[in-house]
């Protein structure tokens, strides 16, 4: 009871701002990363506070194992819908970060410092 409480003092319209903040935010931060792609609306309008995408040439797993070293929370897998990953050409399952009314900015930064380091680390777009 208390944390609805909570979340009603906040107020659910600044929460979803908050979100929308974030996500536009990392969207922005990524959009031009190469050897990204990216799984849903690019417009933070059209979805919650969520951004699936895969590093091209890695494994989600292994994305999401180098990021927790990182201390970069994300899901990875399928999420619950293979039907979907196999129509959008991910049968692997996808990376997924997402954001809260906890969430900061910071963290954000935090979420594209990881990609980099997976990228170089992997040897992603690295030339030959």
């Amino acid at each position: 009871g208390e944390a609805l409480l909570y979340l009603e003092r906040v107020g659910f319209a600044a929460i979803r701002e908050h979100e929308k903040d974030l996500t536009r935010y990392a969207l922005e931060q990524l959009k031009d990363e190469p050897d990204m792609t990216f799984y849903g609306p690019m417009d933070p309008e059209l979805q919650g506070g969520v951004v699936s995408f895969n590093l091209n040439g890695i494994h989600p797993h292994d994305v999401g194992q180098l990021f927790d070293s990182e201390g970069v929370a994300i899901r990875v897998g399928h999420h619950c819908a293979q039907p979907l990953l196999r129509r959008l050409e991910a049968p692997a399952g996808t990376a997924r970060a997402s954001f809260y009314l906890y969430n900061t900015r910071g963290e954000v930064d935090a979420l594209v410092k990881a990609v980099r380091k997976a990228k170089a680390f992997f040897g992603v777009g690295a030339k030959a």
